[in-house]
């Protein structure tokens, strides 16, 4: 492996939206100051951000043209680890998250043999629910993922972190390198799709009609395999069919002439369809929105918590202890503000950035600061 290119200064990219912030990752790889395989991400956020879109194929993961344009906020990581770019993801989150558990998941992402696409074989919710989760012989071109959770508790501590953090910080101390990622939406977070025609009460109902059963974990690992699938498969199906409901209410107004997939759920549906025209007769409902929102359930919900001034303090806190014992400087950070769809509140996003750029400045040495979202 050629050696690594010094970089003079420790670049910071703000950028507004997270998928953004991987073309400066990549840019880096192409200079030789990252190298080409098995980075480590240390990723603060409210969200994973470790789906995979549905329309990308294993080869668009080795195009950067075909692969930025087919990323978005929630899917940037995994495409990167099945290109071999990571392979030890460091999920730190805040107490309200709750997407995938805390702990070590050691999983593989590979080529799904069937239909080309990327698939995983995490079996977490958060991938079954999506319809990711694939079986190992289903796969190939497997590349190994090791993903470590740590969430936060209340007070912004975790005292078990040495134990989680031990491989990678061993990791850390081979290689000399990592990649530091930070959501602005960590230190406060919005669910935006929460107030949706609230007066409606839309949220509760579409909860109750989208929301995932997950697997139990107490099964033997054939029966959670064989059920993962299952649900996984009737998921999707189910997913296909609200969006072909919600998508001809987008175009024609009205259920009563609907005949395609998805007949069953048409007296659901159509309760909350009479519910939104009785609270909103005059307003022009986004019906593909409606569904977007109810596409966000699982078994968990889109993390949702305004923060006050001490709790961002106390999170800042947290994120300072936890560089201090990774005892390394990172090679590149990257940024993301998420305040303009919402994730993080826009009038709080100016104090939050302003507070981690002077946190990072404190720490590192030679910090270069690049507001890239104000050159859009």
């Amino acid at each position: 492996m050629p050696e690594l290119r010094a970089l003079p200064e420790l670049p910071v990219y703000i950028e507004e939206d997270h998928h953004e912030v991987l073309q400066h990752i990549y840019k880096h790889i192409g200079a030789r100051q990252l190298p080409l395989e098995n980075n480590t991400l240390v990723h603060f956020d409210s969200h994973p951000d470790m789906l995979i879109p549905g329309d990308l194929r294993a080869e668009d993961c080795y195009d950067k043209s075909s692969l930025f344009n087919k990323i978005s906020i929630e899917n940037w990581i995994l495409p990167g680890a099945f290109a071999g770019i990571f392979r030890t993801i460091i999920w730190v989150c805040p107490p309200w998250s709750d997407q995938i558990p805390p702990g070590v998941h050691n999983f593989q992402i590979g080529r799904v043999k069937e239909t080309g696409g990327l698939g995983v074989t995490c079996l977490e919710s958060y991938y079954i629910s999506e319809g990711l989760y694939t079986a190992p012989d289903k796969l190939d071109s497997v590349r190994d993922v090791k993903l470590i959770v740590l969430r936060l508790d209340e007070s912004g501590n975790r005292l078990d972190w040495s134990d989680q953090l031990l491989t990678v910080k061993e990791q850390l101390d081979e290689v000399n390198h990592f990649i530091l990622d930070i959501d602005l939406d960590f230190f406060s977070t919005l669910n935006p799709f929460v107030n949706l025609y609230n007066e409606a009460n839309l949220y509760s109902q579409l909860k109750e009609l989208y929301t995932f059963k997950p697997v139990p974990k107490d099964l033997e690992l054939e029966e959670r395999i064989s059920l993962a699938l299952e649900l996984g498969e009737n998921r999707s199906i189910m997913l296909n069919r609200l969006k072909s409901i919600f998508s001809f209410l987008a175009e024609e107004e009205n259920l009563s002439t609907y005949e395609g997939l998805g007949e069953e759920y048409i007296p659901r549906v159509s309760r909350i369809v009479d519910n939104l025209r009785k609270h909103y007769p005059r307003l022009d409902i986004d019906w593909n929105l409606v569904h977007d929102a109810g596409c966000t359930f699982d078994d968990s919900e889109l993390p949702h918590h305004i923060s006050s001034k001490q709790e961002i303090q106390t999170l800042l806190a947290s994120t300072e202890k936890l560089i201090d014992y990774l005892g390394k400087k990172p090679t590149v950070i990257t940024i993301s503000r998420s305040s303009e769809d919402d994730y993080c509140p826009p009038n709080q996003v100016e104090d939050i950035q302003s507070g981690v750029l002077s946190l990072l400045q404190l720490k590192y040495s030679g910090v270069k600061i690049h507001h890239c979202y104000l050159d859009e």
